[in-house]
């Protein structure tokens, strides 16, 4: 029975359902059903379930105009295309995506794709100032909602899938990025924005495969929408590791793109700069990263952010080869050429300066700082568990030209603004390198303001100036009155007129600074007085009549030191103590200074010694008297004050004893007696010297001097002696210390002291003399002279003319 039954069924199958017009049937219907599915029922389930799960698992809406799909060529088109965020902004999207699949990828069980080309394809990224962005937020829930639904991973990843594109094409993408980025204010809430558009992107990609060891050709180009254009063409492997190597170029980038970032740190505003790079770039396993071409950046403008003021900028700077590595750890260039550089330093009223002013925020440097501390700490751990410490990156320059490059300097912070320019500044620095410890050579020429001139020489460790500088600077023909600011700042007055020549020879060795500077003035001519409250109280006028020479010229050296380590170290302040101690060794002692012009030892030169009541230059005071002469005629600008000095301890007895023989010569002429020499204690002019005596002395009697001057006889009955002589010398002083001298004949001999001086300075007998308004007689004045001392003197006064 059950036999039979089955023989029936299959007898029906044979003769109802598998006869060759059945088969016709059923292939027919599958090829419908098919083709069915294919055009309609693919589209509509890729567009249902795609647009349900993105909103359903995602939270987000997902929308596409149309999906076209050919069972027949493995072709699907998505039209329309877009990913919207959790607050409508839209994510991803594009005009169209054609896939056209082949069927080899059943023969060569690999997903095989003759052509994927992508039209209009546009992403959008947003960070917020949390720090968070839009695609890491869906990628975070992509991430979450995945977790959930798959079961805890047992087994290792599974590989990944075989894939060949014949041809792959992304044409006239975009990119957009916006960047709320926190503002360096007190105010942590407020935030700026930075916004980069890359579009006009087109990416090519030739036998694309994920085989191990397989590379293919990729052309990549785009243009920023601020300003931009980038490129590359080279090969991909991206199995077993990752290797690329292309060529790269970027044109006229437009750096003001960058000036939200910069400005994070520095306050500043990037008004213009192209950047320019032909290269060759590469990557794989043994280079992470390694870049090498040409290089430039033209037009760069950078301004204060506060107010507006030029910072730095230059024409263009080149470098015709450069390479980095970050294998080596090593950036290297070729000489770089800067021309047209300009920059402006600027010290405020309140001493800050423009680019002191630039840093942001002290808070932000210390989350900075703190950060970075961080950050190194962890380095230094994982190189410490590794056993190695991470190299340097090693920076060598082959060397800087500078062309037609200039300078502006201001200082506000003086009583009288000062401002100057360096201009057509040229020259060059040899090879800078952070790996050795040769020093880089400096050789640079510019003009100062209108008719000066600058030379820099020398030799700079650019990554260590502290450890080891030398460098020589030569200002010539600088035009004193503009720097009347630091005169009225150092010395309250103005410049009037002349000109400066300066060398500055400086050497640093290990912190140490060894530094002498040359100062020469030409025709030097003080001008007003200002007030400063910071100005040294300096008798310039007196200084620079004594430093000027005949010709008008001004040389002082001034040597200076310091630590320049120390943090107390202020060079402004080594300088200005530098010249006042010159200017005050100079005008303190005047006479030393003229005594060194012409090589005299004597301290003395300034002070002239007389005898007691003599007017006459002795041999010694007449060597000093000409040594005098002969530094004046050096210093023309320098008047002498001579003021005759006399004493009436020191110069009246010799007065008094000249009046008494006078007074004997007339008594011996009116008694009609010659005598070729009148001698107070001459026997022979006795008689008058007595009644001279008696005249001054009239109530005491010559007997009693007699008998006082009469000795008793030594024997008993002898003569007694009488001493006429001292007699004779008794009465003589009595006479002398009667004479009179008055104040008016004292100064007579001052008046004829200073005269002497005068006549031997004015009027010498053999050299030139001084001019003789350069030497003004004074009243004669008295002095105090020691018991010990043996000669007066006169203190010569010295004053500017």
């Amino acid at each position: 029975m059950e036999g039979g039954s089955l023989h029936r069924f299959g007898c029906y199958l044979r003769t109802k359902w598998a006869s060759p017009r059945r088969i016709r049937f059923w292939l027919v219907l599958l090829v419908v059903l098919y083709t069915l599915l294919g055009f309609f029922g693919a589209p509509w389930m890729i567009q249902y379930f795609a647009e349900k799960t993105v909103t359903e698992d995602y939270d987000r809406e997902l929308s596409i105009a149309s999906v076209q799909a050919n069972p027949y060529t493995l072709t699907v088109r998505l039209s329309g295309v877009a990913l919207h965020d959790t607050d409508s902004e839209q994510l991803l999207g594009w005009d169209q995506l054609f896939v056209d699949m082949s069927w080899s990828s059943i023969t060569h069980r690999a997903w095989t794709f003759t052509t994927i080309q992508l039209d209009g394809p546009m992403i959008q990224e947003e960070r917020f100032v949390s720090g968070e962005t839009r695609w890491s937020r869906l990628a975070a829930q992509v991430s979450s909602t995945s977790a959930s639904k798959q079961a805890p991973a047992t087994e290792e990843p599974a590989a990944l899938p075989a894939l060949q594109i014949s041809s792959l094409q992304i044409n006239n993408g975009s990119v957009r990025f916006t960047d709320h980025l926190r503002e360096a204010t007190a105010d942590a809430s407020s935030s700026a924005q930075a916004a980069l558009t890359l579009e006009q992107i087109g990416l090519s990609l030739s036998d694309f495969s994920l085989e191990e060891g397989q590379s293919f050709p990729v052309s990549f180009n785009g243009q920023l929408q601020a300003g931009g254009q980038l490129a590359l063409d080279g090969t991909l492997q991206l199995l077993p590791t990752l290797a690329f190597d292309s060529s790269a170029s970027i044109r006229d980038l437009a750096l003001k793109q960058a000036e939200p970032y910069l400005r994070q740190v520095m306050n500043v505003q990037l008004e213009s700069g192209t950047l320019t790079v032909d290269g060759q770039l590469q990557t794989d396993a043994q280079q992470p990263f390694a870049l090498q071409g040409s290089a430039g950046i033209d037009d760069l403008d950078i301004k204060n952010g506060a107010n507006g003021e030029a910072l730095i900028g230059w024409q263009s700077v080149q470098t015709p080869q450069f390479s980095v590595s970050l294998k080596d750890q090593q950036l290297k260039t070729e000489s770089i050429t800067v021309d047209g550089l300009s920059g402006k330093v600027v010290i405020y009223a309140d001493q800050t300066t423009n680019f002191g002013q630039l840093v942001n925020g002290d808070a932000q440097a210390s989350d900075s700082s703190d950060a970075a501390a961080d950050a190194s700490s962890d380095a230094t751990a994982d190189a410490s568990a590794d056993g190695e410490s991470a190299a340097p990156f090693a920076i060598i320059i082959e060397g800087i030209k500078l062309n037609d490059g200039g300078l502006q300097f201001a200082d506000n912070s003086l009583p009288l603004p000062f401002s100057t320019r360096i201009h057509a500044l040229n020259g060059e620095l040899t090879t800078l390198s952070s790996t050795s410890a040769e020093p880089a050579r400096v050789n640079l020429e510019g003009e100062v303001a209108e008719y000066g001139l600058v030379t820099v020489d020398g030799a700079v460790n650019a990554w260590d100036p502290m450890r080891e500088t030398n460098l020589q600077l030569r200002f010539r023909n600088l035009q004193v009155p503009e720097y009347s600011p630091y005169t009225v700042n150092f010395a309250g007055r103005k410049i009037a007129g002349g000109t400066m020549d300066l060398d500055l020879d400086y050497s640093i060795d290990d912190s140490q600074l060894e530094g002498e500077n040359n100062l020469v003035l030409h025709d030097l001519k003080l001008g007003e007085k200002m007030a400063s409250s910071d100005a040294m109280d300096l008798p310039l006028n007196l200084a620079i009549a004594l430093l000027q020479d005949s010709n008008g010229v001004i040389d002082l050296t001034l040597p200076v030191t310091g630590d320049v380590g120390n943090p107390q170290f202020d060079f402004s302040k080594i300088i200005r103590q530098a010249i006042g101690n010159a200017i005050t060794s100079v005008v303190t002692a005047p006479f030393s200074f003229l005594a060194s012009l012409v090589g005299f030892e004597s301290d003395d030169l300034g002070r002239v010694e007389f005898a007691a009541g003599r007017m006459d230059l002795l041999p010694p005071q007449q060597q000093r008297v000409n040594k005098l002469r002969e530094a004046l005629n050096q210093r023309p600008q320098l008047v002498l004050e001579l003021a005759g000095p006399y004493s009436r301890d020191f110069d009246a007895p010799l007065l008094q004893k000249e009046k008494a023989v006078e007074e004997l010569q007339r008594r011996l002429a009116e008694a009609e007696r010659a005598a070729a020499e009148p001698s107070l204690t001459a026997e022979a002019n006795q008689d008058l010297v007595e009644a001279m005596f008696q005249s001054y002395y009239p109530d005491t009697p010559l007997a009693e001097l007699i008998d006082y001057f009469t000795a008793e006889p030594e024997t008993p009955g002898g003569e007694t002696q009488f001493d006429a002589l001292a007699y004779r010398n008794y009465l003589a002083e009595q006479i002398i210390d009667a004479q009179n001298v008055t104040e008016a004949e004292l100064k007579v001999i001052g008046n004829a002291r200073a005269q002497a001086v005068y006549q031997a300075l004015v009027s010498p007998q053999d050299a030139a003399g001084v001019a003789a308004e350069r030497v003004r007689l004074l009243a004669p004045e008295a002095v105090d002279v020691g018991e010990d001392d043996q000669r007066i003197a006169m203190e010569i006064g010295v004053s500017a003319g």
